[in-house]
C-alpha cells in the first residue's frame, strides 16, 4: 500500500449479502468520482475501503457506516513494538544469564 491510501475505513461483511453491498459501494463512489481501493483484512468478514483524502474517508464512513482506521495506525503499531523491544532490552541487562 502507498502513502496515497491512508485514509480507510473498515466496514464488515455478512457472507449472504457481500456482493451487493461491494456492487453498491462501487456504484456510490462511482456516481461522486472517488478513487477507492479495498483492502482485505486478517479477519475473513471486515474489508478496509481506502481513500486518497480524508474527506472522502469521512463522506463514505457517514453513508455507509463502519469505523474510520486512524491515518496513523502503522506508525503507532510499529512505536509500539520499538518500545516493547526497548524494555526487553533493559529488562535482559537487568537480569543476565
Amino acid at each position: 500500500m502507498t502513502a496515497h491510501w491512508l485514509h480507510q475505513v473498515e466496514i464488515k461483511l455478512d457472507r449472504a449479502s457481500a456482493a451487493e453491498r461491494l456492487r453498491r459501494i462501487e456504484a456510490w463512489c462511482t456516481d461522486w468520482q472517488i478513487g477507492f481501493r479495498v483492502l482485505g483484512t486478517v479477519t475473513e468478514d471486515l474489508i478496509r475501503v481506502a481513500f486518497e483524502e480524508a474527506r472522502f474517508a469521512r463522506a463514505f464512513h457517514a453513508h455507509f457506516g463502519g469505523v474510520i482506521a486512524p491515518a496513523d495506525e502503522l506508525e503507532t503499531a510499529l512505536a509500539a513494538d520499538a518500545a516493547e523491544v526497548d524494555l526487553y532490552d533493559r529488562l535482559a541487562g537487568d537480569y543476565p544469564d
